[in-house]
């Protein structure tokens, strides 16, 4: 079995566990089955993948993966390895199973549908792709979801959510008229970014 899952960006701009879109950048995995699992790895988190557990290394398989994917860097490698393994395993839902076990299914959704989705309740709902060059910073250091999650709170104040629900469906509006000029008003945000930005004081 042959399985290519791409990178992927959630929390586009104000669209927090919302807006996700695929990118370009590659998990590779042929695999075949085997009466243990035995993997080999290739790529990014080569070294990370082969000495702690991962999505793919209790299955009973045998093959290589090969991992274009920077890891923990916000560019959904652990979503790309989940949605490989449920497929893998010959998941029906791959999004549903993968996202249970991510915790949020929006980097998920992108990795399985492709282009720019939108996660409404149980469904995923496709945006037009914008006909845009996109340039990716990348942090120095590798920083766990579960940590960058910590940074937010529970609960939100209503003006800042109301700033949000605007600038989501100005972005939305964005995609659909490819009107770009008003795109960095649209990707301003209030719920994660400024809350995260200690966190990469670099």
């Amino acid at each position: 079995m042959h399985v290519k899952v791409p990178a992927s960006i959630a929390n586009l701009g104000p669209g927090f566990d919302v807006l996700a879109m695929a990118v370009d950048l590659w998990l590779e995995v042929e695999a075949e089955p085997a009466g243990r699992p035995d993997w080999e790895f290739e790529g990014e988190g080569a070294e990370l993948l082969r000495g702690a557990p991962n999505p793919l290394s209790g299955l009973p398989m045998q093959g290589w993966v090969r991992n274009a994917i920077p890891v923990g860097v916000g560019l959904g490698s652990s979503a790309a390895a989940r949605v490989a393994a449920a497929t893998l395993g010959g998941s029906e839902d791959p999004i549903g199973e993968a996202g249970r076990e991510e915790g949020h299914y929006d980097n998920v959704a992108a990795a399985v549908v492709g282009g720019v989705v939108a996660v409404v309740g149980d469904e995923v709902q496709r945006l037009p792709i914008p006909d845009l060059e996109l340039a990716v910073l990348l942090a120095a250091d590798p920083l766990s979801t579960e940590a960058a999650r910590a940074a937010l709170p529970a609960q939100v104040e209503r003006a800042d959510a109301v700033f949000n629900l605007a600038r989501v469906a100005s972005l939305v509006h964005l995609l659909h008229n490819r009107d770009w000029h008003r795109l960095n008003v649209a990707l301003e945000d209030r719920l994660h970014q400024p809350l995260r930005i200690p966190l990469y004081p670099w």
